[in-house]
């Protein structure tokens, strides 16, 4: 019993020993931490100021927590910055207070600097398709880069092109002042043809038209520009939507507006459905971005519209769905059909829908719809997955500026420029963002009236396009000096005349590479 009892006291002794040793040794632990962070514990977090989060004040510390070392460190590190909020440095009111006026009568007189240049913002972290998604935003932009040319009000520049009147009065009594007397023939001549193609007979003294139209005939006329007054049922023949036989366009007609109805009847009320909530989603998005300077489309009873138009199409296009960019394609025949109901003298651009009946309203819809669904039946393999219809448009426009302007693409290759970097929003929205709306409307006259226009003779009309920035591309030289001006073209007061000799260009080329597709092939190119 007694030795039992020794046994236990000399082990108590020798653990309180070693528990004594090991409190020295972590108070010695602790007094090196403390050298290092003074008064933190292991674990703890600690708030960190900087410039974006200053001190709200600077605590004083009291008797109890006085450390030696702690204020010293504190001060050292304070001496070493220099802080907006240090209440030691003496700031001249007077000086501030001019500058702050400058600034305020700047605002005042709106002469705000926006001739500066300013970069998209980019992702330092590349994701697993941050290529693909780069180039989709890219060719979803809507406004261009910031500059003074942008800020032109929009009413300077009308939405909708009006080529000359079309009028029954004699030729003589037109004006002729702005065209060449036999361009100015030729024009005329070529609007009466039009005139008695979509004459009703109803006129006293004009002959009824022929019961079928001559298609090839209409295409030709039209090449060069269709006068405002004629363009919506001219587009309506063009895009195949009426028949060419004039007795059954009234039946057509009406039996493809009711049966537009009949689908929005029939799949609109699923739109909110799991399947397509996203689909739906994504279009609402989209369409409040879209022609943000012009009035027309910010109106709520427009955008209904466009909402029933992009999700009737993406419903009964499963192949490909909606795909943004696809509400640009939609305006150019709304803005052509809403033209037919309003006053010639009304811009189209600022005309409120809400003041049309109903009806003209349902009608204007149907029709944009059925042409633009004949338009994307033309080139749907944009839209589909990987869009390979756009990666193969571009390598072939590559391909041919390699040949028509090979100092240009040497130039571009030579900064680093990649044609899928600024080609893939030409090819995806049609130059829709590169060229104003009358531009585009007009554009499209001569689109309609090529056989494969959409599909193939784009590529032509961007190369073009391309070239008539030659100079201005190669007096840049840098990336970011060429990849700007691609992005903020000057085409803001673009109109007829331009867009006459952008296609006359386009058909020139054409007329030289369409028949020799080895020119075009991946084999034959040459970097």
């Amino acid at each position: 019993m007694l030795l039992c009892t020794n046994l236990c006291f000399k082990r108590l002794d020798q653990f309180s020993a070693g528990k004594i040793g090991h409190e020295i040794n972590n108070n010695d632990e602790f007094d090196r931490m403390s050298r290092w962070s003074a008064g933190s514990t292991p674990g703890s977090v600690k708030p960190v100021y900087g410039a974006r989060y200053p001190p709200l004040h600077h605590a004083s510390p009291t008797k109890g927590t006085d450390i030696p070392g702690r204020m010293n460190k504190f001060q050292d590190y304070e001496n070493s910055v220099s802080d907006a909020w240090d209440t030691r440095v003496k700031v001249d009111e007077s000086l501030a207070s001019a500058s702050a006026a400058k600034v305020l009568a700047a605002h005042a007189a709106g002469k705000t600097h926006r001739d500066e240049e300013i970069m998209p913002p980019v992702s330092a972290a590349p994701t697993k398709n941050s290529r693909q998604q780069a180039l989709q935003r890219l060719a979803i932009q809507k406004e261009p880069l910031p500059s003074s040319v942008s800020a032109t009000p929009q009413t300077a520049n009308p939405i909708y092109p009006k080529l000359p009147e079309i009028s029954d009065q004699p030729r003589s009594a037109a004006p002729m002042a702005s065209a060449p007397p036999q361009g100015g023939d030729r024009d005329q001549t070529r609007f009466a043809r039009l005139r008695r193609l979509f004459s009703n007979g109803k006129s006293s003294g004009r002959s009824s038209p022929p019961v079928d139209v001559d298609l090839d005939k209409l295409r030709e006329d039209c090449w060069m520009g269709i006068p405002h007054k004629l363009r919506p049922q001219a587009w309506r023949l063009l895009s195949g939507y009426l028949p060419t036989n004039a007795e059954r366009r009234e039946v057509t007609l009406q039996c493809k507006r009711d049966e537009y109805w009949h689908y929005v009847e029939q799949y609109f009320h699923s739109r909110f459905d799991d399947q397509n909530a996203d689909t739906f989603r994504q279009i609402n998005i989209d369409i409040p971005r879209m022609c943000p300077l012009i009035p027309l489309f910010q109106q709520k009873m427009v955008q209904e519209m466009f909402e029933r138009i992009l999700y009737i199409w993406a419903i009964r296009h499963p192949a490909s769905g909606y795909v943004q960019g696809i509400n640009d394609l939609v305006t150019p025949f709304f803005v052509v059909f809403l033209s037919e109901f309003i006053p010639q003298d009304v811009e189209v651009g600022s005309f409120d829908v809400s003041q049309l009946p109903l009806e003209q309203c349902q009608l204007i819809e149907a029709d944009s719809f059925w042409c633009v669904s004949a338009l994307l039946d033309s080139i749907q393999d944009n839209y589909t997955f990987a869009q390979p219809g756009i990666q193969r448009k571009v390598l072939q426009l590559r391909h041919l500026m390699s040949r028509v302007d090979r100092p240009l693409h040497k130039h571009l290759e030579s900064n680093g420029i990649e044609y899928l970097q600024f080609a893939f929003r030409w090819m995806n929205n049609l130059l829709m963002r590169e060229i104003p709306l009358r531009a585009t409307i007009r554009l499209w006259d001569t689109y309609l009236s090529e056989p494969d226009g959409f599909m193939q003779f784009h590529n032509y009309v961007c190369a073009a396009f391309l070239r008539t920035w030659s100079k201005q591309l190669q007096a840049e030289k840098d990336f970011q000096g060429v990849m700007i001006l691609l992005q903020n073209l000057p085409t803001q007061s673009w109109g007829d005349r331009e867009i006459c000799e952008l296609t006359a260009d386009a058909f020139s080329l054409q007329s030289v590479f369409d028949g020799a597709r080895r020119h075009l092939s991946a084999q034959a190119a040459s970097p």
